[in-house]
């Protein structure tokens, strides 16, 4: 259904017949594939991966083998390469295709203390299984072999990076682990520990990323992690491919930068120069600038449960005869144009801009609300997960006005924009309460600068689809000057300018007024911090162009 099309109310005749008109759509089930993390890897990643391991002697192990696309060049580069595959079936293929050893069975259960540091090299691509789609007893295991290295596994924790532990356990001195990995590796926090566990168990680690997605028809991207087993901490490299074919005859030289030692931060830094990463790193210690927790608390926006029921348009809710019972609302981002989000700019929005806020609403006393939430229930809206646990499912929780916005998910700039009106947030966007005494107008301005903007990129993470987001957590963490140095003449002249897409002067503006001018900052540190924002963004931006190419 288009943004500007009404959706009317059920019909009595589709009451009476039980028609439903699918107004409310949902989420699509995950795919089979999904639940096992059965997907298989491409032949290009396969060669390189069991090459560059193989050099590192013959017993080699592939721990997650599948069909034994990765165990295929491995046996032919080893007569000792063994794999281990949790179902039968293609454990059989594996085993007819390669010719190599395959047990057939749970790995945690395989991989006892007995087999640690006994491998020369481990290669394979391990599955992507969430914790909730992850079946017992081999969650347990997998669990307890991360906690026996040090580790403190969440309900985040997805299948991949115990099997990333036990690659590194495997290894002997000197043995070489190459994974097929999601790009989370680099960013996420729940493989926060697995960074700092990589960094301090190798000798060096570089990963290769590819501009273009790699899998077919998988929007997941994904990163070879090559990681040389040996005392920390690694010194760490990122390098950037074309595409899976790229990887022909290509090699990988020496990193250039140590990382710290128990580091657990995102890896996206190691994307820039040396030179870069060290201006980075002096940046997030810099005692001139503040951690957004000083100036506000940043909180997901409105989560309603099923947005094509709870969100409407002023003339959906007139005909739906709720209109008493809804609120201003920010549903889209691109309802934020400036700094400032204005009631002009929430009269002028061609999104749906009202929520349905039935909170204190006696639903016997309402005949429009009656029938709304017949009609609702009638498209099965009440069974959603998030409608189902409430006491009464179409009253909205957390419900409040925000005295500002930030972008969570950013395609170009990362943006804070003051609230003038009453409206909330769906989770489209995050809500944010300001500190006592700190003007959101204010607050909005002063984040708009170089610093800041490269600190999102290396706070945040990114996508197959070159989108940053960042979390509220994540978003408190970024460093940004105090808001009290903005004047009222430029958070006028910031708004005017990033209405009309002048960023970079927007940009030039707050950095010459606050950093450099406000807090001293050189020409040069600004100059860095820019280059580090602009290498990071034109990286996310171009996979997305090269996506739909």
């Amino acid at each position: 259904m288009d943004e500007d099309e009404h959706r009317s109310p059920l019909t009595d005749e589709a009451a009476e017949t039980g028609e439903t008109m699918t107004l409310f759509a949902s989420k699509a089930a995950p795919t089979d594939d999904k639940l096992r993390g059965g997907y298989y890897t491409p032949t290009p990643l396969a060669e390189f991966v069991a090459g560059w391991v193989a050099r590192a002697g013959h017993r080699l192990l592939e721990p997650s083998c599948g069909d034994g696309n990765i165990l295929e060049p491995l046996s032919r580069l080893s007569p000792a390469a063994q794999g281990i595959e949790l179902f039968p079936e293609e454990a059989a293929i594996a085993r007819s295709r390669t010719g190599a050893d395959v047990e057939i069975g749970d790995f945690f259960s395989w991989f006892t203390p007995r087999r640690h540091g006994q491998y020369d090299g481990v290669a394979g691509n391990p599955p992507y299984i969430r914790f909730g789609n992850w079946t017992e007893p081999e969650r347990s295991i997998a669990l307890d072999l991360m906690r026996s290295a040090g580790m403190r596994p969440s309900k985040l924790t997805n299948a991949w990076v115990p099997f990333v532990v036990a690659s590194v356990l495997a290894c002997r001195t000197g043995g070489r682990i190459g994974l097929v990995l999601p790009a989370e590796l680099m960013q996420v926090g729940y493989a926060a520990q697995l960074r700092q566990f990589l960094i301090d168990r190798c000798a060096e680690i570089s990963v290769v990323a590819f501009k273009r997605l790699v899998f077919p028809g998988i929007l997941q991207e994904v990163v070879l992690l090559l990681a040389t087993v040996g005392e920390g901490p690694a010194r760490m490299q990122v390098v950037e491919v074309d595409d899976a074919a790229s990887l022909a005859g290509f090699e990988i030289g020496a990193a250039e930068v140590r990382a710290p030692l128990h580091e657990r931060e995102k890896w996206t830094k190691y994307h820039l120069s040396p030179a870069q990463i060290e201006e980075i790193r002096a940046l997030r210690q810099d005692e001139r600038l503040s951690p957004m927790e000083h100036f506000a608390s940043v909180d997901v926006g409105v989560v309603t449960g099923r947005n094509s029921f709870f969100v409407m348009s002023s003339a959906e809710a007139e005909d739906n005869r709720v209109s008493d019972l809804t609120i201003p609302l920010v549903s889209r981002s691109a309802q934020l144009d400036g700094t400032i989000y204005t009631k002009r700019d929430h009269a002028a929005s061609t999104h749906r801009t009202e929520l349905l806020d039935a909170r204190g609403i006696n639903i016997h006393s309402h005949q429009g609300l009656q029938q709304y939430v017949r009609l609702g229930e009638i498209e099965g809206v009440h069974e959603g997960y998030k409608c189902r646990i409430r006491k009464d499912w179409w009253v909205v929780p957390s419900i409040w006005q925000a005295d500002a916005f930030m972008l969570r998910q950013i395609h170009t700039h990362p943006r804070v924009i003051a609230n003038a009106t009453s409206a909330t947030s769906t989770d489209t966007v995050h809500r944010m309460r300001v500190a006592e005494g700190v003007d959101a107008k204010k607050l909005a301005t002063a984040f708009f600068n170089s610093v800041t903007f490269a600190l999102s990129e290396i706070v945040g993470r990114s996508y197959g689809g070159g989108i940053l987001e960042l979390e509220p957590s994540e978003a408190e963490e970024l460093r940004l000057p105090d808001p009290a140095l903005v004047t009222d003449e430029l958070v006028e002249q910031v708004d005017r300018l990033v209405r009309s897409k002048k960023i970079d002067e927007a940009l030039d503006l707050v950095d010459q007024a606050l950093l450099v001018d406000g807090l001293g900052f050189t020409t040069d540190e600004v100059t860095l911090a820019r280059s580090v924002w602009t290498t990071l963004r034109d990286r996310r931006n171009s996979r997305a162009k090269k996506k739909q190419d």
